[in-house]
């Protein structure tokens, strides 16, 4: 649920209201009010902005003013001139559809390059370096994602799996330790199936790295660690996850690529050896062929 979402369905007092009426109304300009000031304009006091910070979930205002205003930057950056949800009409050519799902593809990758986060990318990198076996958890076409991820992990002698059959997502869940980690990979963050696997991991105290949409979700709540990803689609209403696939691809490839660097020599060689020994082709262009 996004910030603002939880702000519209909170119940507030007369005097909250005020006060969250000011705020909505001033948007990212908020950033610029004390709760002195915003007091004085409302005609109220400081402790009621408290009181919706704790209402929201946060310890004080300047913790939910910063929450407000860098959601609002985001939501208002990128995407200013293609809906994520229907990108292409029935009236546009061919190659007018191709320009418009280039443009929607690059704005997927710097929107969710602007959510990229060095401290939660280094603390799920340590996680994947101490891992003994890694898996890694969606539903439906988005294990297509997830099994492209343990495929490169695996040909740097990482091992990685992914759980195409729901039922087996269980009984491997129940196997893992400590010792291990799970990648959960959910746009929603509330998908059902999900969370019988996430409370057996819990119990066996497997550290959690989750790729999900902004704002809070029960998935993100449970998670170690969270990297998102673009929040531009609506659940039902698109013509296909073109944003969003197109962000967890993104992630995973970081993730993937910051995880190579750490041992950048051994795993190069590693991949390399591993293709010397296995790949028997003959190749005749002269771009794709190596020396």
């Amino acid at each position: 649920m996004l910030l603002q979402e939880k702000i519209d369905s909170t119940n507030f007092s007369t005097n909250e209201q005020i006060v969250v009426d000011f705020i909505e109304d001033k948007q990212e300009d908020i950033s610029k009010y004390s709760t002195t000031t915003i007091a004085k304009e409302t005609y109220t006091s400081p402790s009621v902005l408290v009181r919706i910070a704790k209402k929201l979930g946060f310890n004080g205002w300047i913790e939910l003013k910063n929450a407000y205003v860098e959601e609002l930057t985001y939501l208002h950056k990128h995407f200013k001139n293609i809906d994520a949800n229907i990108p292409f009409s029935s009236n546009d050519s061919l190659i007018s559809l191709s320009n418009k799902l280039g443009q929607l593809k690059t704005e997927s990758i710097l929107d969710t390059l602007s959510l990229m986060d060095s401290k939660s990318l280094s603390q799920a990198v340590q996680l994947l370096e101490h891992s003994n076996n890694t898996g890694v958890f969606g539903l439906s076409n988005i294990i297509f994602q997830a099994e492209e991820f343990a495929y490169k992990m695996r040909h740097i002698g990482s091992k990685v799996q992914t759980f195409p059959i729901q039922n087996t997502m269980f009984q491997e869940a129940a196997m893992m330790t400590s010792n291990d980690c799970a990648i959960f990979i959910s746009y929603t963050g509330e998908s059902d199936p999900l969370f019988t696997v996430v409370n057996i991991l819990k119990k066996n105290h497997v550290p959690i790295i989750a790729l999900t949409s902004i704002g809070e979700s029960r998935l993100s709540k449970l998670a170690d660690v969270t990297l998102r990803i673009t929040t531009r689609e609506r659940s039902y209403t698109k013509i296909a996850g073109f944003s969003s696939l197109e962000s967890i691809a993104l992630v995973l490839d970081i993730l993937y690529s910051s995880f190579f660097v750490q041992h950048f020599g051994d795993n190069y060689n590693y991949k390399i050896g591993l293709s010397q020994k296995t790949e028997f082709r003959d190749i005749d262009n002269h771009i794709i062929q190596d020396n």
